[in-house]
C-alpha cells in the first residue's frame, strides 16, 4: 500500500492479495507452484522425446521389436504335442500286432516313420533324435493273447523333454489300454452269446465311459494360453529396459550434474523421465494386442477395459522397477545386465510356463514380490474365463502398491546417490 501524489488516498497493489501473509512472511501460491512443476515436467518430457526420436536405431527397436517378438514367440512358445515321430519294431507280425499299430496311427498323435527289425535299431533312432517314441511288440503277442495270458508291450520314449515325454506316454498307455479293452469285449461276446438285444444282434454289456470336457479352453490349444502371457512378457521387458537407461544415460554423458543444479525436484525429474517411456509402452501394448487378435485370434471372453487398466497399472510398476535399476547403475552396460538379472527370475516365477503351485513353498512366497505374477493372472482370467473386478481386485491391489512404491523408492534413492 502507498500514498499517491500526497492526496491521502491509499492505492493497493493487486499483487498484495496474491501473496498474503503468514506469520509476517509471504505465503506461497500453491497453484502457481503446481503450474511451475508441471511446466518443468513438460520440458523434461519434451527433451526425452526429442532424444528418443533422434536416436533412430533405438526408436525402431522400441516400436518394431515388440511386434516382431510377439509374432516369433507366439508361434514358437507352444506345448502342443502333434505328429510324434514313431518307429515300430513288430517281432510278432500278426493280425493283432498290425491292428495295434493302426490304433496308434488312427489316433492322429503318432506318425510311423519306420518299421524296424530289431530293438537295437530302435535305440539308434532314439539316440540320434530321429524318433521320439519306439513301439516294441514282442514275438509272442498273439499267442499269449489267445491263451489269455498277460503280455508286455514296450514303449520307449525320449525323456530329454519331460513335458513331451509325459504327454506321449499317457497317450500310448491310453491307446494300448483301449485296444486291450476291444479284445476283451470280443472274448466276452464270444463267451456270452445269450444276452442279445431283440432289435439288433448286438450283445448287451454294461459299460462306463468317461466324457472329459475342457472348460474355458475346449480345444486345449496352448496358443490361447501362451499368447496373452507372451504379450505380457514383452511389455515388461520393454518397459523395464527403456526406463533403466534414462538416468544412466545422463550419468554417462556427464549432464546429470547440470540437471541437479536446476530448480527441478527429484520427483519431477523421475516423472519427466518416466512419462515418455510410459506413452511408448502403452502404444506398444495397444499395437501388440491388435496384432495378437489379428494373427492368433485367441479366445477373449472378458472386459477390454479391465485388460487395458491392468496393462496401464502393470506398465507403471515396470517403469518404476526400471527407474530403480537406473538409479543404482552407473553405466548403460550395468543397466542392461541388471535388467536381465531381474527379468529372468521374474519370467520363471510368474507362472507363465511353470505352475506356481508346483514350486517349493518358500519359492511360492517369493513370487508374491513379482509383479508379473499378478498381471499374468489378470490377462489369462480376462481372456479365457471372462471374470470381472469382483475376482480380480486381489491382483490389482499389489500391482498398484508396487507401482507407487517403486516410483517413491527410485526418487529417494536418486537423492542418496547424488549426495
Amino acid at each position: 500500500m502507498s500514498d499517491s501524489h500526497g492526496t491521502g488516498q491509499t492505492i493497493v497493489d493487486p499483487s498484495f492479495f496474491g501473496q498474503g501473509l503468514s506469520n509476517g512472511r509471504p505465503r506461497a501460491d500453491s497453484r502457481s507452484l503446481f503450474k511451475q512443476g508441471l511446466s518443468r515436467i513438460r520440458h523434461v518430457v519434451r527433451k526425452e522425446f526429442i532424444q528418443i526420436v533422434r536416436n533412430k536405431q533405438n526408436f525402431r527397436i522400441l516400436l518394431i521389436a515388440p511386434i516382431f517378438q510377439l509374432i516369433l514367440f507366439g508361434y514358437a512358445v507352444r506345448l502342443d504335442v502333434k505328429e510324434v515321430a514313431t518307429v515300430v519294431v513288430d517281432m510278432d507280425r500278426s493280425v493283432i500286432s498290425r491292428n495295434l499299430v493302426e490304433s496308434f496311427t488312427r489316433s492322429g498323435y503318432f506318425v510311423i516313420k519306420e518299421y524296424l527289425n530289431s530293438y537295437d535299431d530302435a535305440d539308434y533312432y532314439l539316440e540320434r533324435g530321429q524318433a521320439t517314441v519306439a513301439l516294441l511288440i514282442p514275438p509272442d503277442l498273439e499267442r499269449r493273447v489267445k491263451a489269455d495270458q498277460t503280455t508286455q508291450i514296450g514303449v520307449l520314449v525320449d525323456g530329454v523333454d519331460t513335458t513331451t515325454a509325459g504327454t506321449v506316454s499317457g497317450w500310448a498307455q491310453a491307446i494300448i489300454q483301449g485296444y486291450a479293452f476291444e479284445l476283451m469285449q470280443g472274448d466276452i461276446q464270444w463267451a456270452r452269446g445269450l444276452r442279445y438285444s431283440l432289435a439288433s444282434p448286438t450283445l448287451l454289456m454294461p459299460s462306463i465311459n468317461a466324457k472329459p470336457r475342457a472348460w474355458f479352453n475346449p480345444n486345449l490349444d496352448s496358443k490361447d494360453y501362451f499368447v496373452p502371457g507372451t504379450l505380457v512378457l514383452i511389455l515388461m521387458f520393454l518397459a523395464v529396459t527403456s526406463t533403466a537407461m534414462v538416468i544412466v544415460r545422463e550419468k554417462e554423458k556427464g549432464t546429470i550434474e547440470q540437471i541437479m543444479v536446476t530448480p527441478i525436484s527429484r520427483m519431477e525429474l523421475i516423472l519427466g523421465k518416466t512419462i515418455p517411456c510410459f506413452i511408448i509402452s502403452v502404444a506398444n501394448l495397444v499395437s501388440m494386442t491388435v496384432l495378437a487378435f489379428l494373427v492368433f485370434q485367441p479366445i477373449f471372453r472378458g472386459s477390454l477395459f479391465i485388460f487395458v487398466m491392468g496393462g496401464i497399472v502393470f506398465t507403471i510398476t515396470c517403469l518404476g522397477m526400471g527407474m530403480t535399476i537406473s538409479v543404482f547403475c552407473r553405466t548403460q552396460q550395468q543397466a542392461v545386465l541388471s535388467t536381465f538379472f531381474v527379468m529372468q527370475p521374474a519370467a520363471i516365477l510368474s507362472g507363465f510356463v511353470f505352475p506356481i503351485d508346483n514350486m517349493p513353498t518358500v519359492i511360492q512366497y517369493v513370487t508374491y514380490l513379482n509383479p508379473l505374477r499378478y498381471y499374468i493372472v489378470i490377462v489369462r482370467e480376462v481372456f479365457l474365463k471372462g471374470v470381472g473386478w469382483d475376482l480380480l481386485w486381489p491382483q490389482f491391489v499389489p500391482l498398484v502398491a508396487m507401482g507407487v512404491g517403486y516410483i517413491l523408492l527410485s526418487s529417494l534413492l536418486f537423492k542418496k546417490k547424488i549426495d
